[in-house]
């Protein structure tokens, strides 16, 4: 896979109201398909997860601004394995 873009941002819990980090990286596979991985750092319970992207949503993640970074977050997958 090749790396195409990432970002990193601060992020407000509004449940507990602390701050952590939101990662971001945008992906393109050998046979063109788009995989964004997002992530969250310094959060006590840390996720992982991915979703696949078509072209037009791949361009519309690259033009977002500042306040819509992590909107892709709600659709995307657990990127762990399960713990059953």
């Amino acid at each position: 896979m090749q790396l195409l873009a990432s970002r990193k941002y601060s992020v407000i819990d509004y449940q507990t109201m602390s701050e952590f980090i939101g990662n971001e990286r945008l992906f393109r596979t050998p046979a063109g398909a788009f995989v964004l991985h997002l992530s969250s750092e310094r959060k006590l319970e840390a996720e992982e997860r991915i979703i696949r992207l078509n072209v037009r949503d791949a361009i519309t993640w690259l033009n977002q601004t500042p306040d819509e970074f992590g909107c892709f977050w709600e659709y995307a997958v657990d990127a762990r394995p399960n713990k059953n």
